[in-house]
């Protein structure tokens, strides 16, 4: 939304009780993009020829099978209407499969590449001795965090963990920052305060991967 009303672009958020009839452009969760009202409001869109086309970001997670609304996504695919498909992490060999799931036409479909080349972007992998008990590892994590924080002065940390229960209890409150999950209360304002500068660490599941553009990660 940022970068839309810098560039003199409308832009709104969905919200079923509001539609924004007036914006040029609707950002939507997959959730609610699956849901009645939505599909109303496309109805509506596709009536009066103003729908020009449907972006789905991160398409790939249309094939994970741990994400229930995947199967109604699916459908958007069956529109008559333009759809453009973003994704930096489907390989090829899937990619015959996610046209079958949204009703694809293979020869109809044109694909661009880009670069995937990030010299902005390192890996390391910390190799221990032995394998570590979960407060090790936890600990392991701590200095890391702690280190890139006092390496990086105006950055910010991510730290992603598999469950909930582990970036409540301990990680989290290690940090003295917030653990931001699909349940959590106050996630809305958890992100703002970290896209603000106010947390410069969150604690995350992949609930913060999808339609998030932080620069300074």
């Amino acid at each position: 939304m940022r970068r839309c009303k810098s560039l003199g672009i409308s832009c709104a958020a969905w919200e079923g009780r509001r539609p924004p009839d007036a914006a040029a452009v609707v950002l939507v969760t997959p959730e609610s993009a699956v849901g009645e009202e939505f599909a109303t409001f496309l109805n509506q869109l596709r009536a009066t020829q103003q729908l020009d086309r449907i972006v789905v970001d991160e398409c790939h997670i249309v094939l994970n099978r741990r994400y229930t609304f995947r199967k109604q996504m699916q459908q958007l695919g069956r529109l008559v209407t333009q759809m453009v498909m973003l994704t930096a992490t489907l390989p090829p060999s899937e990619e015959d499969e996610l046209f079958g799931r949204m009703h694809f036409d293979r020869e109809q479909v044109k694909m661009f590449w880009a670069k995937t080349t990030r010299t902005n972007v390192a890996y390391q992998v910390i190799k221990t001795a032995k394998a570590l008990k979960k407060e090790e590892a936890e600990a392991v994590v701590f200095k890391v965090v702690r280190r890139k924080l006092r390496q990086y002065r105006s950055g910010k940390v991510v730290v992603y963990g598999n469950s909930v229960a582990k970036l409540h209890k301990k990680l989290a409150e290690q940090l003295g920052c917030n653990a931001y999950y699909h349940d959590a209360v106050g996630k809305a304002s958890m992100l703002a305060d970290f896209m603000a500068g106010k947390q410069r660490v969150i604690v995350a599941t992949s609930a913060l991967g999808m339609g998030v553009d932080i620069p300074d990660i």
